[in-house]
């Protein structure tokens, strides 16, 4: 998990609109990795963000290729700790 730095008097206050059903979720969320603290939640999505796009910008500037759907999928079962699917094999003729 990313630190969020949330210090009084050097924030600044905006405003989301959201539906009812992503700020419950913002709020579960929150709850469980930042006591509550929405903007704190909110704090660590930005700076992971920020970190995106810096890392898209250099696979940009190198040539690297996009990931595919597939790879990013592989990618966050790993970060889960999933086993990959087995390839079924062919029986031998």
């Amino acid at each position: 998990m990313l630190a969020a730095i949330m210090r009084a008097g050097r924030t600044k206050t905006t405003s989301f609109s959201l539906d009812e059903a992503t700020l419950k979720n913002l709020k579960a969320l929150a709850a469980r990795r930042h006591k509550g603290n929405v903007s704190a939640l909110l704090a660590e999505v930005a700076a992971r963000e920020t970190n995106f796009a810096a890392a898209e910008s250099f696979f940009e500037r190198y040539g690297a290729p996009p990931l595919t759907e597939q790879a990013i999928r592989l990618i966050e079962a790993e970060w889960r700790g999933e086993a990959p699917a087995k390839k079924k094999r062919r029986r031998a003729a």
